[in-house]
């Protein structure tokens, strides 16, 4: 049996789909990032510091080597010229002594995420292309997000037990993101308070590592690091259970002088066996992940049955569904392997009027979820004359220009016909993009940004997420990537946003909306 059949069989074992944890050697094969401790000597460099001394003085170690180095930035980053304008486009981050270093070190990583090896172009593609239910890394560049954008990311320990998350579709960047400085897990002190929370993560990993196979990428067997991870999740574990664990986790070996993947067992901790991959090219690997067929776990499948409500009911001739708080289906068409549903297929009819009452109790969030998604079904005319009237009041932000587009209302040239409108859909009718630019500091800070200018892509990939829900009112028109926005509002969609982000967020939505369909900057 070849290596590509006897890990496809491996994970023919299992009910759900794989994980991946992946480390910096994947950052350093696909993108030429330098490992810890080259980065570190990157950055002593930068202030004119002696890396063989600090190394002496931290006794060799990587993460009091990264102390010693934020206090040295913190004494001479803020007079150099390494610091230019970023005080002010980070001034929300330089909270703690350590700050100007993540700072640098984060600006830096947003800017190669990027430079991709050509040589292991197609090695990418396959890996963009697994079929996996999420990721963990303790990575901090964005290298898997560009590969996997559809995912939801969760930064930091605080981050993934804080927002809500269904362990499909996710990554967990445990160690912190370079898109939030201050969540990088660095120094010595990072990796202390890291481990005193340790317990808690793993406890929260321990449902990934029981349901999924675990790939193991771009570590070391004896990565310290890792190893802590695993031994928490051991001591969770009985010991008459490690056989069973054994099947779950695979860890990957880079052997550049291998000619072909090898297959074998190994022990971890001295009692964790693991199926140990030996491989110079990761192709075969990736190859039998893109084949992998999905599946969904079974406590998603319980996750439904606890979301699943406010079923709307249509009499659609295609006999679809719409279900409000569900994720996107649209991409299962054609590719069901399950239906959901309440009494008999062929007694699913409602009323036309029955219908209409299911659309007048949309809330401003279905309607905003379906101007990111395009994917409610809703009938355009009901929406606009049956919703709006009772959805819209006083100053609510709201996208309404998909609806009166689809039900014909908007003439080339841009103009609404108001007749029959209600008094509040007119007054969001005659609002444009100035209208949802705050005025004042906000509109003063956009100024110093150069990105809002460049376009939303350059501001989304430079500044930090909640500069970004801030900022991104500001970009012109006429630099305003519809397609790129597009992407950006589903990734985030639903992120666990505080009030005042969310407010940011619809803010966003209403420009997008705005821009694409009401004809007034160009063709919808």
């Amino acid at each position: 049996m070849t290596f590509k059949q006897l890990l496809s069989e491996h994970f023919n074992k299992f009910s759900a789909s794989p994980f991946l944890f992946v480390g910096s050697g994947m950052s350093r094969r696909y993108m030429g990032a330098e490992n810890w401790e080259d980065l570190l000597k990157r950055f002593c460099e930068l202030i004119g510091e002696n890396y063989t001394k600090i190394r002496s003085q931290a006794d060799g170690d990587l993460t009091k080597i990264a102390s010693v180095l934020a206090r040295s930035y913190s004494e001479k980053w803020w007079d150099s010229e390494i610091k230019g304008n970023k005080d002010v486009h980070y001034a929300e981050h330089l909270l703690k002594s350590d700050s100007p270093l993540k700072v640098e070190i984060s600006g830096y990583l947003k800017r190669i995420h990027e430079n991709v090896n050509e040589e292991y172009r197609e090695e990418i593609e396959l890996l963009k292309s697994s079929k996996i239910d999420g990721v963990i890394t303790t990575n901090w560049d964005l290298f898997l997000e560009s590969l996997f954008s559809e995912f939801s990311v969760f930064i930091g320990q605080e981050g993934l037990f804080a927002s809500r998350n269904y362990g499909i579709a996710e990554i967990y960047k445990i160690h912190g993101s370079c898109k939030d400085p201050n969540s990088l897990i660095l120094t010595n002190e990072d990796y202390e308070k890291f481990r005193k929370k340790n317990p808690y993560l793993s406890s929260k990993l321990l449902t990934v590592f029981v349901e999924h196979p675990i790939i193991f990428l771009g570590y070391s067997l004896t990565d310290p690091h890792i190893l802590e991870i695993l031994e928490e999740i051991v001591e969770c574990i009985p010991e008459n259970k490690m056989d069973a664990l054994k099947e779950n986790i695979i860890f990957v070996e880079w052997a550049p002088e291998l000619d072909k993947p090898t297959l074998t067992e190994s022990v971890l901790l001295k009692t964790l066996p693991v199926n140990l991959i030996r491989a110079a090219s990761y192709r075969d690997i990736f190859e039998v992940l893109s084949e992998v067929k999905r599946r969904i776990p079974a406590h998603i499948f319980r996750q439904i049955k606890d979301e699943l409500y406010d079923l709307i009911l249509t009499n659609d001739p295609k006999g679809k569904l719409y279900v409000k708080e569900a994720d996107d289906v649209g991409a299962l068409e054609g590719q069901q392997e399950f239906v959901v549903g309440y009494g008999a297929i062929s007694k699913i009819k409602k009323s036309e009027e029955m219908a209409k009452q299911g659309l007048i109790g949309l809330s401003r969030e279905d309607i905003v979820r379906d101007v990111v998604f395009d994917n409610g079904g809703y009938d355009s005319a009901s929406i606009v004359f049956d919703v709006f009237p009772n959805l819209i009041k006083g100053q609510i932000n709201i996208p309404v220009f998909k609806y009166l587009n689809a039900s014909g209302l908007i003439g080339e040239d841009g103009r609404v016909n108001e007749n029959g409108l209600c008094d509040s859909l007119v007054a969001r009718i005659r609002k444009n993009v100035e209208h949802y630019r705050p005025s004042g500091g906000e509109e003063r800070r956009a100024t110093t940004v150069p990105q809002v200018n460049e376009g939303i892509e350059q501001l989304y990939n430079t500044v930090d997420f909640n500069l970004f829900l801030r900022m991104a009112v500001f970009v012109p028109p006429d630099v305003l990537n519809l397609g790129a926005l597009e992407k950006i509002l589903k990734k985030h969609a639903d992120d666990d946003f505080s009030s005042g982000e969310k407010s940011q967020f619809i803010k966003i939505v209403c420009v997008y909306d705005l821009v694409k369909y009401s004809r007034r900057y160009g063709p919808a």
